[in-house]
């Protein structure tokens, strides 16, 4: 199992394009999560499962910041924010937290269903 997954690294990276509003979620206790739900018995199997999901964490955390920063457009950037309003944010938010361990996966698909970000398209 992966010792200490953290988002941190890739914040620091992106360091003003994170919203302010974006919390950090625990990716060691997603891992731990992961790990106990995978079915897997050999630790290899569980150690690539692990992996592919905080591989997606990671990709939907950076398609999250890019949603709502202002910056030129680039192919790399898949979502776009339709609405900014912090109490639809929050509530989409809140919502993602009530499943007792959120992800930045989760979160995304909460947005996009919610309207407040949306696939972008290659028309400008």
């Amino acid at each position: 199992m992966i010792e200490n997954p953290s988002i941190e690294a890739i914040t620091f990276s992106l360091d003003w394009l994170t919203p302010t509003w974006l919390p950090a979620y625990d990716l060691k206790a997603y891992a731990g999560k992961v790990d106990t739900e995978s079915g897997y018995s050999a630790d290899m199997s569980v150690a690539m499962e692990i992996g592919a999901r905080l591989f997606e964490e990671a990709t939907a955390f950076v398609q999250l910041c890019g949603a709502f920063a202002m910056i030129h457009r680039s192919p790399a950037h898949q979502y776009e924010s339709v609405r900014k309003d912090i109490d639809e944010i929050n509530e989409a938010l809140a919502l993602n937290a009530a499943s007792g361990c959120p992800t930045y996966a989760g979160l995304l698909a909460v947005m996009v269903e919610r309207g407040i970000v949306r696939k972008r398209t290659d028309e400008p």
